[in-house]
């Protein structure tokens, strides 16, 4: 994979050769961490140690080498999700928060200052810190694109992001996403973007069962992530590496949905 989707400007950068880990091993190692469900990377890199793992870099070069791979984790999943993956039928839409610490810090958390804030958890009604990752994944529970952006942006702001990451022809969302505008929108491109409508809004007489049953799943795929990458256990001080650990996660997971 990583020969096949990754850009020739990485794989032979200036001075490639000499780095004392290689790309390869070093994502082979990531996806490892993943699978053992370590969100520590300093635990991590003792772990290695204790297996009598050679030819490591010194730790805290480790952490920026892990952090640097960025880049070539989204190369080989955007290769994936491109060539790989059928066209799926339609895509589901949806939000969850990040919480960076618990509700009662809300006011005092200073991690990530510079791209969090406080928003409201409509589904726990509750506010909290942190960020907000918006996605849009396939019928079969496959990421295809996503955002980072502050608990406070409305979710419909994203929608116009996701779409120029991966257009589909027929994408779902729940009532959060009601826009007239953004669906207008979306219309001049192509794209039917379906929202189930509120209990005092007028009926058109279509039976939205099968697609509210349909969109129900994202529920399921956003827990199947949440135990893969907990942001609240994200020891991340950057935005990069924060970024970096939901890429690792990502990549996993659609690996192991396409096996």
């Amino acid at each position: 994979m990583y020969q096949r989707f990754v850009s020739l400007s990485i794989q032979f950068r200036k001075n490639y050769q000499h780095a004392k880990l290689d790309d390869i091993t070093l994502l082979a190692l990531l996806c490892w961490q993943v699978e053992l469900g370590m969100t520590n990377q300093r635990r991590f890199y003792r772990f290695l140690l204790s297996l009598g793992f050679k030819g490591l870099p010194e730790r805290s070069r480790f952490n920026r080498v892990s952090v640097n791979a960025l880049e070539t984790l989204q190369w080989v999943r955007f290769g994936l999700v491109h060539t790989v993956i059928p066209n799926p039928r339609y895509t589901i839409v949806d939000s969850f928060p990040m919480p960076l610490c618990h509700p009662i810090r809300n006011h005092r958390a200073k991690r990530l200052r510079s791209i969090a804030n406080i928003g409201f958890n409509s589904t726990k009604i509750q506010w909290y810190y942190g960020l907000k990752g918006s996605f849009e994944v396939t019928n079969q529970g496959i990421a295809v694109a996503y955002t980072i952006t502050r608990a406070s942006i409305h979710d419909v702001n994203m929608v116009a992001t996701l779409v120029d990451q991966y257009p589909c022809r027929q994408i779902l969302a729940d009532a959060g996403y009601l826009s007239r505008k953004l669906k207008a929108q979306l219309a001049k491109e192509g794209i039917n973007f379906w929202a189930p409508k509120r209990r005092n809004m007028h009926r058109t007489g279509i039976d939205d069962h099968l697609l509210k049953r349909d969109w129900r799943q994202v529920g399921s795929i956003f827990s199947r992530w949440v135990s893969l990458f907990n942001p609240e256990k994200n020891r991340a001080h950057s935005a990069e590496g924060f970024q970096t650990r939901l890429e690792q996660c990502l990549l996993v997971d659609t690996i192991n949905q396409i096996n």
